[in-house]
């Protein structure tokens, strides 16, 4: 995603939470990925991956929260900042546990990943859309406002690797217009991580 995509994105979503700041809710929490990673050909090993949520929202029903989220999430070699849109849906029975449940679809930032470059050549990474269902539980406290909340989801990410090699004759290739200026070509691979999660966090 651009910068200015998702500096438009979190300023837009911060001026929606303001408006409505009486009912502002949050949701911070953090965890573990879980996925498979390519070993070597054909065969795989488990990952295991650091991940970080904050969700910023408002409630526009008692039992229902929309807003955006921020994060970071590891991957092997590779750290992405998901940016989304998101929901959260409540089932309150005024009991100490409740179930909730949660929806984001956004984009991955690499802005946290470093750009390498050669005498010859430069590679970056790219992020992609995501997409990550998830259900929980809540246990409310006694007293205050927070709720400790435990949850499992899906998320898939997708991301892309860039390796561009340096045009040092000056002639753009005509035939090419996705070739960036400056380069004679540019080798592209595609990525799609695929975890399970579990997070742990607070709700209020």
């Amino acid at each position: 995603m651009k910068l200015k995509v998702i500096l438009f994105l979190l300023f837009y979503m911060s001026s929606v939470a303001n408006a409505g700041a009486q009912k502002y809710f949050n949701q911070t929490d953090f965890g573990v990925l879980i996925g498979r990673v390519e070993a070597w050909e054909d065969n795989f090993d488990t990952r295991l991956n650091f991940t970080f949520t904050t969700f910023h929202g408002v409630k526009i029903l008692p039992a229902h929260a929309v807003g955006f989220s921020v994060g970071i999430d590891t991957y092997p070699g590779l750290k992405i900042m998901p940016l989304a849109l998101g929901w959260r849906g409540f089932r309150e029975k005024g009991k100490k546990y409740t179930w909730f449940a949660g929806m984001d679809l956004g984009g991955g930032s690499t802005i946290l990943q470093k750009t390498t470059r050669t005498e010859w050549s430069e590679s970056w990474f790219d992020g992609g859309i995501f997409v990550s269902p998830s259900i929980g539980v809540r246990k409310k406290p006694k007293d205050g406002n927070h709720s400790f909340v435990w949850s499992i989801g899906y998320k898939r990410q997708e991301a892309s690797f860039f390796e561009g090699f340096y045009d040092f004759s000056g002639v753009q290739p005509f035939f090419n217009s996705n070739i960036p200026a400056g380069f004679s070509s540019v080798r592209t691979e595609k990525y799609a991580f695929n975890s399970f999660f579990v997070k742990w966090g607070l709700m209020f």
